[in-house]
């Protein structure tokens, strides 16, 4: 018989599995594609931008080194000048020199003469005439050949000229930059070679300036957001963001924290003026011709956002159709195993009716050749099932109708062994009898149960039957609806058909007015498992008294229901008690129908009911 009480594992249906297996498969494919792909593309974008950068920032280079070319050669060849060569060409000639050469270039702050004792003869504005710059280092190297000097604040000029007010810096807020110069000098000789002064010009750093501001705009329609750093040969920043202008800019930032290539393009990296990395690339200044240049560095930056934006389109790009196709593909599985799953279901409950040895309903046409596997399996497990059926009936049947005709020869044994040894072997015989019919009762209901399992009450009511009288309701039973084992329920009918040959003898059963009651509880054991409790009870009968001598019946019933002393005997005032206990075999399940409490209404057995 099947086990009702079994409980299908809580495990997700096929096309709940199957959507959800795709859909997450689909999703992870995606995954893995948009990080491979966004990997590599990353990786080629980075080399495209940072080369990029490093085609402007070598481009910001040369034109650096080309300008300053320019003014140094402006200051060397109007140092050549008659008018400043000629000791006899007055003040005003002198100054008109160097204003025009202002005029043409006005980043020039000042230019000025200085003969040879270190004393500003003559300026282009007529500021600090007169000044002794005798121990400035562009006067000192420019006595033997020409001299450029790297970017300084201006001392003396600060406080004559007034304070230039300089835009703002590239993406920053407007401050007031204070001012800062170049120094470019060369000597002025005659012709005999004879040194006759230094021809010095302060070029105003905002040159510089206005030239990466320039560069910067036309970057916008592919660059945009790109910055121009420049630095000095020491790494200090000269023209920067703000929070950097000043400070010296470590090497590990240019590198990202890796090593440049030959280009030198950096791959991502933080920054200290930022929270974002930044893609940056660099060239260094190697003057042009005979100026040999300052050594600068220029370094282009882009934020990481921006330089790789279109990367992190393409990873969405990817993850969004890859959610698509993987929605897709969960749908497509939901309804395909819809399609697989309703065959598979109707063969589950076939092979269900067929373990509760049902007829084997119409199987279902199956999709895939594994359904069409289950179904003729299925199938061919139906017939041999009823063969096997078939033949345990037959079996069943053979032996039952053999164990009669033994209990039947036993019998006639028996009455034709005790028939000539008086009455006492007469009432042996009849006893013996008896007891052989109430086990054949018994075979009787096991028979038709095909030795599985027979009913409590069932039993019961097979063995009290003989022994009803006229009078109805003399037997009473009262418990829940359960079923035995094919042992305990031949013990439970040798058991009635004792105590109540007992009570028709000598017990309650003995008098009209003497009734009995068979009650049976089911408990559980503390270790776990159940126990089954009988008591059998009889009042209104003859005082009872312990016999003086153990017969069969008695050890018959000291044994119970488990064949052991598992009962008690007690001879009460108001009759008999006998209770028997026994522990139900581990994995039996006694329930049978509705469960009857314990305190129900009686069942009475009538004279002649089965």
């Amino acid at each position: 018989m099947a086990d009702s009480g079994r409980r299908t594992p809580k495990v997700p249906r096929l096309r709940l599995a199957l959507a959800l297996g795709f859909g997450t498969l689909g999703f992870l494919a995606a995954l893995a594609l948009a990080i491979l792909v966004s990997r590599e593309a990353t990786r080629r974008l980075e080399a495209e931008v940072g080369g990029q950068l490093a085609e402007i920032a070598g481009q910001m280079a040369r034109s650096l080194d080309l300008g300053m070319f320019e003014r140094w050669r402006d200051i060397q060849i109007a140092a050549t000048s008659d008018s400043l060569r000629d000791p006899g060409a007055g003040t005003d000639a002198k100054r008109a020199v160097m204003r025009r050469l202002q005029e043409t270039y006005p980043a020039y702050s000042i230019i000025g003469l200085i003969d040879p004792d270190g004393r500003v003869a003559v300026t282009s504005i007529g500021a600090l005439e007169g000044a002794d710059v005798s121990g400035r280092t562009y006067f000192q190297a420019a006595r033997e050949r020409p001299f450029v000097g790297d970017v300084h604040p201006a001392k003396l000029l600060q406080a004559v000229l007034a304070p230039a007010v300089h835009g703002p810096a590239i993406h920053e807020p407007p401050f007031h930059e204070p001012l800062r110069l170049l120094d470019l000098a060369a000597p002025v000789r005659d012709p005999d070679g004879r040194l006759l002064g230094v021809l010095a010009a302060h070029l105003d750093w905002v040159w510089a300036r206005d030239m990466a501001r320039s560069l910067e705009g036309s970057l916008r329609s592919h660059r945009g957001g790109a910055e121009i750093l420049i630095l000095s040969h020491d790494g200090t920043v000269l023209l920067g963001p703000p929070p950097l202008q000043g400070n010296r800019l470590p090497e590990t930032v240019l590198s990202g924290g890796r090593a440049l290539d030959p280009q030198g393009t950096s791959r991502v990296g933080p920054w200290p003026d930022a929270a974002a990395g930044y893609l940056s690339a660099s060239a260094r200044t190697n003057g042009e011709r005979d100026y040999p240049g300052l050594g600068w560095r220029v370094v282009v930056r882009q934020s990481a956002d921006r330089a790789l934006a279109s990367v992190a389109a393409l990873r969405w790009n990817i993850l969004a159709a890859g959610s698509a196709v993987a929605l897709a593909a969960a749908v497509l599985a939901w309804l395909l195993a819809g399609l697989i799953a309703r065959p598979l279901r109707d063969l589950a409950a076939a092979a269900g009716a067929l373990g509760r040895d049902g007829p084997l309903p119409p199987l279902p046409r199956a999709i895939v050749r594994e359904g069409a596997m289950i179904a003729d399996a299925l199938t061919g497990a139906a017939d041999e099932l009823a063969r096997r059926g078939e033949a345990q009936r037959l079996l069943i049947d053979e032996l039952n109708h053999r164990v009669k005709n033994t209990l039947a020869t036993v019998q006639s044994m028996a009455a034709q062994s005790l028939k000539d040894l008086g009455d006492t072997a007469a009432a042996g015989r009849e006893a013996f009898e008896a007891r052989l019919l109430s086990l054949s009762r018994a075979h009787d209901v096991l028979t038709r149960e095909s030795w599985l399992s027979a009913d409590l009450r069932g039993i019961a009511g097979q063995a009290l039957r003989p022994f009803q009288g006229p009078e109805a309701g003399r037997i009473a039973l009262a418990g829940p609806d359960l079923r035995l084992p094919p042992e305990m329920a031949l013990a439970l009918t040798m058991i009635l058909h004792e105590v109540c040959t007992n009570a028709v003898k000598y017990g309650a059963l003995s008098v009209p007015a003497g009734r009995a009651s068979l009650g049976w509880t089911l408990e559980a054991c503390p270790g776990g498992g159940r126990t089954l409790r009988i008591a059998w009870r009889e009042r209104g009968g003859p005082p009872v008294a312990a016999p003086s001598r153990r017969g069969f019946g008695t050890r018959l019933l000291e044994r119970g229901l488990a064949g052991r002393d598992s009962a008690a005997l007690a001879y009460e005032p108001d009759g008999l008690v006998y209770t028997a206990t026994a522990p139900l075999p581990a994995g039996f399940r006694p329930e049978s129908g509705s469960p009857r409490d314990d305190d129900g209404p009686a069942v009475d057995i009538r004279h002649g009911a089965g």
